[in-house]
């Protein structure tokens, strides 16, 4: 590995429905956990759109301290 070159790797990553890989990956999902490191789940350009968007996980909890906060 040499610091004079910078040609950069185009990613490669395995679609997770059809289980080819690819060269132009989509994020389809963000696995979060309560241990760990969570993980991406990447699809190809053509798998992707059996996909529906994801919600971002802040967006969906209630900030903690009101009604129905169960604790």
């Amino acid at each position: 590995m040499g610091k004079g070159g910078t040609e950069r790797r185009p990613p490669v990553r395995m679609c997770v429905r059809c289980e080819v890989t690819t060269e132009t990956p989509v994020v389809v999902a963000v696995v979060h956990q309560n241990s760990g490191p969570g993980f991406v789940v990447y699809a190809c350009q053509a798998c992707a759109a059996h996909y529906p968007p994801q919600p971002d996980v802040l967006t969906v909890l209630r900030p903690s301290g009101q009604a129905g906060d169960e604790r």
